[in-house]
């Protein structure tokens, strides 16, 4: 996206000089053989008032576009910037609910495990008992 709105206005000025060039060359007066020098000079003059009153405002604006542009590309590197703010902040919310998630499972595991320990503990307790007493019965 940077690169589009940074070629934005240069394509805008490359067309602004385009226009520019053209309408100078469209306005330049023709020499008449039969003018004097003297009317020559004044038409030459009254040509390049014009040509420069049309160059000025062809600047003015080129100069709006530019700074409209420019505005533009801040308020998107701000967009930008926040919303990769935000995607950082998800990221790490995701992570810290990954590790707690982690953890409990961790905790069921190892209770689970002591539970399965007790279990095995418990028949061979049982068999003891019922072999002690079958031999208290038999003596």
């Amino acid at each position: 996206m940077k690169l589009t709105l940074g070629i934005l206005p240069l394509i805008t000025l490359a067309v602004a000089l385009g226009t520019t060039s053209a309408l100078a060359q469209q306005n330049q007066p023709k020499p008449d053989a039969t003018q004097s020098t003297s009317q020559r000079s004044g038409m030459d003059m009254t040509a390049m008032k014009s040509e420069m009153a049309q160059m000025r405002a062809q600047m003015d604006q080129m100069q709006t576009l530019m700074k409209d542009s420019m505005a533009k590309m801040a308020a998107a590197d701000e967009a930008m910037k926040s919303h990769m703010e935000t995607a950082k902040a998800s990221m790490k919310s995701q992570m810290e609910l990954q590790h707690a998630v982690i953890s409990h499972l961790q905790t069921i595991t190892d209770h689970m495990q002591k539970m399965h320990e007790g279990m095995t503990m418990m028949p061979a307790a049982m068999d003891m008992r019922k072999k002690s007493g079958a031999a208290a019965t038999q003596n």
